[in-house]
């Protein structure tokens, strides 16, 4: 009896060992799985914070569209400091957005200017993740959407039938044709009082209601350095980085005479009282290294001789247009287009904008054979001899009512994995 009651103990404690051992390996094998859940759950709490910080980015974005489009005052501004943007609270999480104006040169000043193109920064965060997220957005408008290549406020007169338009032509006034000019585009006439003057042709035509609202150069001016206006780049020019460098603010070209107008990074802006080109004299434009911009004045001066032979770009507005080279002209006086050379830029020569068909102030007049690529706008414009005008669109804008604001291309995520 003894034996076998020992040997009952024995097999009694050996299970008891077998349980400890199960409990063991049940307890690694729980805390194993609670670790993993505990893990998982917490990098999908990170993948879902990190998803939600960027659609409460674009959550500030479409916030920052409704606003301005209601009302453009109530835009938020970038401000200066460690924090540029506003910030607002959601049910997810909280974004800091702010605007800047996106130029074609691109550059970003600020404040930005209602009605232009700007860039919208927004910054979501949810649970300290932040992810930002930068979008172009501009201004839909009630503004004509045709392919302007020549435009005159008051007047447009073609002489003879050798000219040819590359693009569409309009007026708020009256035009007359002398001969058959080529047109491959719209004739348009936009207001209650525009139409032909004389001969009506044998054109594709348009008859809008209203003028085209087109600001004066000292408008814009004003939008671009300020206050001050021409009075500004009067003063503080790039005249000097010409070549050769400029002084007394004007160009006398003669014989084989050259003058070459050099582009920089973010801008390069001339101020002219004068420019007068004679013989084989030329004008070029190196803009490979930025934007240029000629500015005639002062404004409503009539002294001053403006006669440009030339104007090629080095590099031409169709293959980069944040190095377009553009030519403001705020005087009372003719232009003078001349020669058989070709010209990239965009010419505008409005001074009285919307005056009235009785403006009798800044003409564009083209003579010889030159090829202009890019658009010419002008209270009057006469063409003579065999000119080509080929639009270009992107140079100049008219003042429209803003509809309101939307997003374009592009779209980039600062700093992201996109």
């Amino acid at each position: 009896m003894t034996f076998f009651r020992l040997k009952f103990k024995k097999r009694r404690g050996g299970v008891l060992l077998h349980v400890l051992i199960f409990l063991v390996v049940i307890s690694i094998l729980l805390a194993g799985i609670g670790k993993l859940m505990v893990s998982d759950y917490s990098m999908v709490k990170v993948e879902n914070d990190y998803a939600n910080s960027l659609v409460v980015a674009e959550a500030g974005i479409n916030y920052e569209l409704r606003k301005i489009s209601n009302d453009a005052k109530t835009v938020d501004q970038k401000q200066a400091g460690a924090v540029p943007g506003t910030s607002y609270s959601t049910s997810v999480g909280t974004f800091q957005v702010y605007v800047t104006q996106r130029n074609l040169d691109g550059t970003e000043p600020t404040p930005w200017t209602a009605g232009k193109n700007l860039w919208i920064y927004s910054t979501g965060g949810v649970n300290n993740l932040t992810r930002t997220v930068k979008v172009a957005a501009i201004a839909y408008t009630d503004a004509p959407t045709l392919n302007y290549a020549v435009f005159g406020v008051c007047e447009g007169v073609i002489n003879g039938s050798a000219t040819t338009v590359n693009g569409d032509l309009g007026t708020d006034g009256f035009l007359s044709f002398s001969g058959s000019p080529t047109i491959n585009g719209t004739v348009a006439f936009n207001g209650p009082s525009s139409n032909w003057q004389g001969s009506a042709g044998s054109y594709l035509t348009a008859h809008n209601p209203t003028a085209v609202n087109w600001p004066s150069v000292e408008a814009i001016a004003v939008d671009t350095f300020g206050p001050q206006g021409l009075s500004y780049v009067a003063s503080t020019n790039d005249n000097a980085l010409a070549s050769p460098a400029i002084s007394n603010n004007s160009v006398y070209l003669r014989g084989n005479g050259s003058q070459t107008f050099v582009g920089k990074p973010g801008g390069a802006h001339y101020y002219l009282t004068s420019l007068s080109c004679a013989g084989n004299s030329q004008v070029t434009f190196d803009n490979t290294n930025g934007p240029i911009t000629l500015w005639f004045g002062p404004s409503g001066s009539t002294s001053g001789s403006f006669s440009i032979h030339g104007g090629t770009a080095a590099i031409k507005m169709a293959a980069d247009p944040s190095k377009a080279v553009r030519i403001y002209l705020a005087t009372s006086s003719d232009v003078i287009l001349a020669g058989n050379a070709e010209l990239d830029a965009g010419i505008y020569n409005i001074n009285n904008a919307n005056n009235g068909i009785t403006s009798a102030n800044g003409r564009v007049i083209l003579s010889g054979t030159p090829n202009i690529y890019g658009e010419v706008f002008a209270n009057k414009f006469t063409f003579n001899g065999n000119p080509t005008v080929t639009a270009v669109q992107g140079y100049f804008s008219p003042t429209a009512n803003v509809l309101y604001y939307g997003c374009v291309p592009p779209w980039q995520e600062i700093g992201g994995p996109y």
